[in-house]
């Protein structure tokens, strides 16, 4: 009976014993041997997919804060949202069943502010190592004269579909093309087109127009670094066996690509190619001219944009050359060419592009008048010393000294300036002043306000914004108005006038050396070219306005080439509205702060004195006390506003 017991026992114990190893192995702790009531322990093997990767602008520069979608294709649950950092960089991993995920494909869904969304797929393969994504995004630009992408692909898609179609050297690979082809350009989703694109490319490796296929199809889709390295390996294939019409068009993609990236003087190159190899495509001589447009090369640019009109091309080609016949100069040739392109319909039915260009027609035609005025860049030197007294002392040109030398290095330090403009406040004390007949004040208002200049990111570096607040950080501007003073702003961007990009709309002349505060200055006369001039100020009333141009002098620092000094004058008075003198008079100084190398040269005293209407106004602002600071916020200001007229006397 004992015997009997401990057997009993001693298999009551094994069953304690072996009991819990039933259960760990179903929460999956290793163990080795065969379970009790012949039940298989499981051993899950799991793999780590690190996935990351790097978001890029088409310069290369990184773009922090970018969202990125990482869908693995699993389901929602394994869907990730994610920030880059400040280098442009993402990471994540998936721990995942090995046994039912032998390979990982990643579907990236990019989105930045101010950039086209992109879209990257990567299948990493069977293999157990991933690589860096890069993502490159696209910036918008709304009022770009770029080719739009939707513009190119529908310009070309149908063409390379139809050839395809009739292309029997891929015959066994056409049903996944007509699905490709079926959901770019019937149904308008290039995402789902790619996988079947994919495919007939990795069946037909040498197929020139199945890879352009594919790649138009990724620029749609926003995958910028699939569609490169496609319509590169496209252009090769095409330059050994294409024939020249197709040779020509691949050229034409290649040319987009690097007009997008800002590279303009690579696009006209291929696209100079590609008027060589098919001297009648009127598309290759539209897209010549619209680079020739982006890179201010107006007279070749109304060359060759005729000769695409010549060859057939459409309205488009019609408006570029109407914005580079104006750019030109000629403002009545702009005038009747966009007529044309209008065709008798009413502007307001135009996009916003169109009517802006018009009304910017419209305004040139207004400064007409201007045409025959002189100024101070042919007025006698004696003369024009005796009429502005911030001049003696003046230590006349010999004759010899290259104004364009002072030019180019004046115009590439405000080039810079604009470029690497760095947020700034600063204490701003406004003083409105309405003088009477002997130059006394007759009246005034005094106030202080906190200055922000912030800048935004644009192509050239152009972007620069100016508002105020009060004291508090409450958004506020200057009064007065109602008190029969004058407001006035917007002072930070006057040196824009020396910019390369601008000095084409004025006319200069080197005057001579002046010691300004114990340095030495060249003294530069300027005046606004009517045909040109780009940079043109509106003089707002109560109910209307009116565009000025002006003239002026500059003082730049003989040893930094730095702008110092600056006034600027009406080029003539507006009669019309009585409006006899507008003299604006900027100080510049050095303002150095620890979080920078180098000292910004920042307005530091403002005057400005108006002759309106048989009345005198004066405004002064003194700027101190700057800081940096960081900001998302964009502001627009006005620029000059007029107090309101005095009612009529009876």
């Amino acid at each position: 009976m004992h015997r009997k017991l401990l057997q009993a026992l001693g298999t009551a114990l094994a069953a304690v014993v072996f009991v819990p190893g039933i259960l760990w192995g179903q929460f999956g702790i290793p163990t080795t041997g065969r379970a009790p009531l012949g039940g298989e322990l499981q051993n899950i093997e799991r793999q780590t997919w690190h996935i990351f990767g790097k978001v890029t602008d088409l310069e290369g520069k990184p773009l922090r804060e970018a969202k990125v979608r990482v869908d693995v294709g699993l389901g929602p649950k394994f869907v990730k949202e994610l920030t880059t950092d400040v280098q442009g960089g993402f990471s994540t991993e998936y721990n995942l069943e090995a046994d039912l995920n032998t390979s990982v494909s990643v579907n990236l869904l990019v989105n930045h502010d101010g950039f086209h969304p992109a879209h990257e797929f990567v299948n990493f393969g069977h293999g157990d190592k991933t690589w860096q994504i890069d993502v490159v995004m696209r910036p918008e630009s709304a009022d770009s004269d770029e080719l739009p992408v939707e513009s190119l692909i529908g310009k070309l898609a149908p063409k390379l579909r139809a050839s395809l179609q009739q292309d029997s050297s891929i015959a066994p690979a056409h049903k996944d093309f007509e699905r490709g082809a079926d959901e770019f350009l019937d149904r308008h989703d290039s995402s789902k087109a790619i996988p079947s694109f994919n495919k007939v490319v990795k069946r037909y490796p040498s197929c020139a127009n199945c890879l352009t296929m594919l790649g138009l199809a990724e620029l749609d889709a926003g995958s910028w670094r699939g569609a490169s390295s496609d319509i590169a390996e496209a252009a090769k294939l095409v330059s050994a066996q294409g024939s020249k019409q197709d040779q020509a068009e691949s050229f034409l993609i290649v040319a987009e690509m690097e007009n997008w990236k800002g590279e303009y003087a690579k696009a006209a190159g291929f696209l100079m190619k590609a008027k060589d190899l098919d001297p009648k495509n009127a598309f290759v001589l539209q897209e010549l001219g619209r680079t020739l447009v982006l890179q201010k090369n107006w007279d070749a640019a109304v060359e060759y944009l005729q000769r695409a009109l010549d060859a057939g091309a459409g309205k488009e080609a019609l408006l570029l050359r109407t914005q580079a016949l104006l750019e030109q100069g000629d403002a009545e040739a702009a005038d009747a060419s966009m007529k044309a392109y209008l065709g008798g319909d009413d502007i307001k039915t135009f996009p916003i592009s169109v009517r802006r260009l018009y009304a910017q027609i419209d305004a040139r035609k207004s400064l007409r008048s201007y045409l025959e005025v002189k100024s101070v860049v042919n007025e006698p030197l004696p003369s024009l010393v005796k009429g502005a007294p911030e001049l003696h002392g003046l230590e006349p040109a010999s004759g010899t000294e290259d104004v364009a030398a002072i030019l180019k290095q004046a115009g590439e330090n405000v080039q810079a300036f604009f470029n690497n403009f760095q947020n700034t406040m600063s204490v701003e004390q406004v003083r409105e002043e309405r003088l009477n007949k002997n130059g006394k004040v007759k009246d005034s208002l005094d106030q202080k306000f906190q200055y922000l200049l912030v800048t935004h990111p644009e192509k050239w570096g152009l972007g620069l914004e100016e508002f105020r607040t009060d004291m508090h950080g409450e958004r506020a501007a200057p009064t007065g108005l109602s008190s029969g003073l004058m407001i006035t702003s917007g002072f930070a961007s006057a040196s824009l006038l020396f910019h390369p990009a601008y000095q084409e709309g004025a006319t200069f002349r080197y005057l001579g050396k002046q010691a300004v505060n114990g340095h030495d200055c060249f003294v530069v006369a300027f005046a606004q070219k009517p045909e040109k001039a780009q940079m043109v100020e509106r003089f707002n009333m109560n109910d209307a306005s009116i565009l000025v141009l002006f003239q002026g002098l500059a003082w730049i620092d003989a040893q930094s080439y730095k702008v110092v000094r600056l006034r600027t004058d009406l080029l003539k008075p507006q009669t019309k509205i009585r409006l006899e003198r507008q003299t604006t008079e900027i100080t510049y100084d050095p303002v150095t702060f620890k979080q920078l190398s180098a000292a910004m040269w920042l307005p530091s005293e403002v005057a400005v004195t108006v002759e309106w209407q048989g009345k005198t106004y004066r405004n002064l602002h003194k700027y101190s006390d700057f800081k940096l600071f960081n900001t998302n916020t964009k502001e627009k200001v006005k620029q000059v506003d007029a107090p309101p007229q005095d009612p009529p006397q009876n």
